[in-house]
């Protein structure tokens, strides 16, 4: 067996894809295990890239969710993970991490 192609060979693209959309999404928000923070990537029935975030403040209390529809691509759908992550930053404001 040649080894230097096993990663080529166990690789998953559809799922690459979506797990890159998911890291862009908690990159953008610094997420750690500690941050009530959930992202899912899938592909939809149409071949496109639906992805859904969600964020809470750390008492529970506050709980914003998002979500964005684009091309099932790798530069799309990092785009799509950093841009959902900068919206949820937006709409929770200063401190939101903090309670």
């Amino acid at each position: 067996m040649n080894y230097g192609k096993l990663p080529s060979f166990i690789n998953h693209e559809e799922t690459r894809l979506a797990i890159a959309c998911e890291r862009a999404f908690l990159e953008k928000l610094n997420g750690s295990c500690r941050t009530p923070i959930a992202g899912y990537a899938c592909k939809d029935k149409d071949g496109n890239c639906m992805f859904k975030g969600l964020v809470a403040s750390p008492d529970g209390t506050r709980v914003l969710e998002t979500s964005r529809k684009g091309s099932y691509d790798f530069e799309d759908m990092v785009s799509m993970g950093r841009d959902a992550g900068e919206k949820l930053l937006s709409r929770a404001g200063p401190g939101f991490f903090d309670s």
